[in-house]
């Protein structure tokens, strides 16, 4: 074994550790482990929610795309919206056959800079702004169900509130911070930082990644129309396992789901775990229970279930790579 492939073994081999550890911990608080498989019993038994949970990852996957394209016109990179369809399969099916969340962005980024060369910066912005307008429409979601819709009154005191309380200041304080990112990226901030930190502005790099960056602020039409995108897309996803939820005949409110899956989101995305499985149940059991009060059991089965419906479409994604393909360079 060389070194290469040893450095990449080892993330796996503590992820994979994480998803033991993790997913030990949520099942072992099921006290009947029968009543699992009974829960995907009753599912399967509740045709309309599981093909409404199948619909909701397919839209979500269309508004990631969605979201991408426009992002990418942003950057003058005018691709066909069914080839950034295609690619976002691809990232689907590359996010869970590498076990990891960061290679469907690397396959997506490879294969677009394939036909599109002299747009690399772009391309790789594009992908890193794609993640931050998610971040954007899942704090506006989370903030307006939690705080607007009365949820927060339902938490009870204890850790549930601090959970969601820390998660507001957390949802809040990146939005801002996102938005005074954007802003110092324009001329005037940039003019400014030329005459008193020239060091840091001046670097070819930053000057690089700035001028990409004010793109969004000069082709504000797209960036507006990626973020209508996102709040599809982070709607459809959270909807995903809220049909989860409902397959196993649980009256749940879909504004619990809308204020419970944004945290989720954040600590699933934390490298500790192979696609979240064990973080996202345990989660989603600890927030659920606070809220509704709803059995362990019945919270673990329903996330794996909404887990299982983006695993299908992330399926046909490797089904998309095998019966297409890609040409290398952009059609003239």
């Amino acid at each position: 074994m060389n070194k290469r492939h040893a450095k990449a073994l080892g993330p796996f081999a503590l992820k994979l550790t994480g998803t033991v550890i993790f997913l030990w911990w949520a099942l072992s608080r099921v006290d009947d482990k029968q009543s699992l498989a009974e829960n995907f019993q009753l599912a399967l038994r509740s045709p309309y929610w599981v093909a409404a949970g199948i619909g909701f990852a397919f839209v979500s996957l269309l508004a990631s795309a969605l979201r991408w394209f426009f992002l990418l016109r942003a950057q003058a990179i005018h691709e066909p919206f069914t080839y950034i369809f295609r690619l976002t399969f691809y990232g689907a099916f590359f996010n869970i056959a590498s076990l990891g969340g960061a290679a469907g962005d690397a396959a997506k980024i490879v294969f677009l800079c394939r036909r599109v060369p002299d747009k690399k910066v772009g391309v790789t912005m594009s992908v890193m702004v794609d993640h931050i307008v998610g971040f954007v429409s899942s704090g506006v979601i989370f903030l307006f169900a939690t705080w607007g819709f009365g949820v927060m009154d339902r938490v009870g005191e204890g850790a549930g509130t601090a959970t969601f309380v820390a998660a507001t200041w957390f949802q809040a304080g990146g939005i801002v911070g996102i938005l005074l990112s954007f802003f110092s990226c324009s001329p005037a901030m940039l003019s400014w930082g030329r005459r008193h930190h020239p060091f840091i502005t001046n670097n070819r790099w930053v000057a690089a990644i700035t001028t990409v960056i004010d793109l969004y602020r000069t082709g504000w039409k797209h960036a507006f129309f990626a973020l209508l995108a996102s709040f599809v897309l982070s709607v459809s996803f959270y909807l995903t396992f809220y049909a989860g939820i409902r397959s196993l005949d649980q009256p749940v409110e879909a504004v619990t789901v809308m204020a419970v899956m944004p945290i989720v989101d954040v600590i699933t995305a934390l490298p500790i775990s192979i696609s979240g499985l064990g973080v996202r149940e345990r989660t989603f059991d600890f927030l659920l229970g606070k809220l509704t009060g709803i059995p362990t059991n019945t919270a673990v089965t329903a996330s794996l279930i909404g887990f299982l419906f983006t695993l299908f479409w992330s399926l046909v994604g490797g089904l998309v790579i095998i019966i297409t393909r890609t040409p290398a360079k952009s059609p003239s």
